[in-house]
């Protein structure tokens, strides 16, 4: 079958060959797989998503865009080319346009647990937690067992207080699909960064009740504890919005002093100074003390 041999390649066990790769995470010898089954089979769409996918997976997402894009001009309607480019404008922060990709292809594939996950998966990253309950919902009635679905459900039990020992779908998808507490831990850092602390918090506080030797996942919950403390809670513009309102907030207090220097009677003015003072040291010291005691 090698074209060295001079025996005409099979584009079926090309493209059989590159998809058990694969599913090992050989990437590299199923880039050469593809790559030889492109030289004989230039116009195989298979071939063409599956180089796209390589690219992907190594996290090469701009040359795996470029290909998807050319792959979606020759075919518009290849399933797991248009699921790839919602993920690949997803990660391109292009949530607009990843969302009406799902939305077509959830029209055309009304039955796909996948789509619905897929979907799901990007209002959970939104905030949309009722769109999400509900893609969730019906993902799992067309596949009750799918781990993309019950990842979901899982995921939306916890932000929203439900207790994980309560949680089917937590417990189910722990046990069937370990694999997801990658994606938990993602989400985690996606809703702290988005100032939903609270809901990462007890998301990684589950994580961590079944992971207690995790080093990682134990920093991630004493971090989310110190940011949801009830202490920190005149913090919370330097939490949401970091340097930005750190800058914000020094400048606005430059200036207010500046102006009630003059505007102000003194004792008025020393009272204002030091309570910006102490806000400002408040802000540079406490966090870190909280961190160590928590």
């Amino acid at each position: 079958m090698s074209e060295e041999s001079g025996l005409t390649p099979d584009l079926a066990a090309i493209e059989q060959e590159a998809h058990a790769l694969l599913e090992r995470r050989r990437y590299a010898q199923a880039r050469n797989s593809v790559s030889r089954g492109l030289r004989s089979f230039p116009q195989s769409t298979e071939l063409q998503y599956l180089a796209a996918f390589i690219d992907y997976a190594s996290e090469r997402p701009e040359e795996a865009l470029q290909g998807i894009k050319a792959l979606l001009s020759q075919a518009p309607h290849h399933y797991g080319a248009r699921m790839l480019y919602a993920h690949l404008l997803e990660g391109a922060k292009q949530l607009p346009e990843a969302e009406l990709v799902w939305i077509d292809l959830l029209r055309d594939n009304p039955q796909s647990a996948d789509c619905f996950a897929g979907y799901g998966e990007l209002m959970l990253k939104t905030l949309n937690l009722e769109k999400a309950r509900r893609l969730a919902q019906e993902g799992l009635r067309q596949s009750p067992d799918h781990a993309g679905c019950l990842y979901l459900a899982a995921m939306i039990d916890l932000i929203r207080h439900r207790n994980g020992a309560d949680s089917e779908h937590l417990q189910r998808m722990l046990l069937e699909h370990p694999e997801h507490v990658r994606s938990a831990i993602a989400l985690v850092i996606a809703l702290s960064e988005k100032g939903n602390d609270r809901g990462a918090l007890r998301i990684a506080q589950e994580l961590l009740r079944h992971q207690p030797d995790s080093k990682p996942l134990l920093s991630l919950v004493r971090s989310l504890r110190a940011r949801t403390h009830w202490s920190m809670l005149p913090l919370y513009p330097l939490q949401r919005w970091g340097w930005t309102a750190a800058i914000a907030i020094t400048l606005v207090g430059l200036v207010g002093l500046r102006v009630g220097q003059q505007a102000l009677p003194p004792l008025v003015f020393e009272t204002l100074t030091w309570v910006w003072l102490a806000y400002v040291i408040y802000s540079w010291t406490w966090p870190k003390l909280l961190r160590r005691y928590l």
